[in-house]
């Protein structure tokens, strides 16, 4: 893995120094027949290897990664279910949390200094949901804790989900939500950006992480990001020449902690989203902390043992 913040390139003219690349959204290669392709995820990336598919292996992830240059990322455990609009599709309970923590963490040995570990939680459960935070930190080196409102059916406010907040606020966790019209055929409404601002309130010590951009509420994004210092955004899920110029506007001028690179991998594949990350015209430090350096401070370097 690379350890500096750059690597470097030759060309034929003169040594060309890019920056180092971290994926703030890679999900774990499903087993084939493991989990049914979403049709509505599939027709909209109009791919056929959606991240519910399956097939693929670690070693083709790490390959890849290896190919183009990416030193690491935050690796993604989402147990979840194909359901309709107005069903939950998150598998709950402790075995499905620790049995998804234990590939997390199998994992991360295999591949040292390449992977930060993420997983969902149901934030539904009330309190349990905050036990389950524990575990996954203090038995599974956990660093961040996924949730996404589409899929349990409540909002990012709902009151349910404050005894999560308080726990990954008190072992050190980030947590990352979904926000914006979703994918999935889900209701839109309960990932509302602006839901963002009274967690952050009510958690000024808890790091926030965005997750695809929040369209159409680009404008609460913007808002969010600038209001709040512990608020953050990742390009997951966006091929980042759609991304609103609105945000680019932050990364080049406002402040340029607060974006970070992903892919959302196999959603959308590391060398689209790579290159055309790469392409962003910022100045030079506002790329370098984009295409790594503000995930890195927020979610920290993964473990090399």
């Amino acid at each position: 893995m690379t350890t500096s913040s750059a690597v470097d390139t030759q060309t034929p003219n003169s040594a060309v120094t890019e920056p180092r690349v971290f994926d703030t959204w890679i999900n774990i290669p499903y087993a084939p027949g493991e989990v049914a392709p979403d049709p509505s995820v599939v027709k909209r990336f109009k791919r056929g290897n959606s991240a519910y598919e399956g097939g693929q292996s670690m070693d083709d992830v790490i390959a890849e990664m290896n190919r183009l240059g990416i030193s690491g990322g935050l690796l993604t455990k989402y147990p979840r279910d194909i359901t309709p609009p107005f069903v939950h599709g998150i598998q709950s309970g402790e075995d499905v949390l620790r049995k998804a923590c234990e590939r997390l963490a199998t994992i991360q040995r295999d591949y040292p200094g390449r992977f930060v570990t993420s997983v969902a939680v149901d934030p539904r459960l009330g309190y349990e949901a905050a036990k389950h935070v524990r575990i996954a930190v203090r038995e599974y080196g956990i660093k961040c804790i996924r949730i996404s409102p589409m899929f349990t059916g409540i909002a990012i406010d709902d009151k349910l989900a404050y005894p999560l907040y308080t726990a990954a606020c008190d072992e050190g966790a980030v947590v990352t939500m979904n926000v914006g019209v979703p994918g999935p055929m889900k209701p839109a409404k309960l990932q509302r950006t602006i839901l963002v601002d009274e967690v952050a309130l009510a958690f000024p010590d808890l790091k926030i992480v965005m997750s695809h951009m929040g369209d159409p509420w680009i404008s609460e994004t913007v808002s969010m990001l600038i209001k709040h210092p512990n608020v953050f955004a990742m390009t997951a899920g966006w091929a980042p020449k759609y991304i609103p110029d609105e945000i680019w506007k932050v990364q080049r001028r406002r402040n340029n902690t607060k974006i970070m690179w992903s892919s959302d991998y196999p959603v959308l594949p590391f060398d689209r989203t790579m290159a055309e990350g790469r392409a962003v015209e910022l100045p030079e430090e506002s790329r370098a902390n984009f295409l790594a350096l503000n995930a890195l401070a927020v979610f920290g370097e993964p473990p090399t043992a």
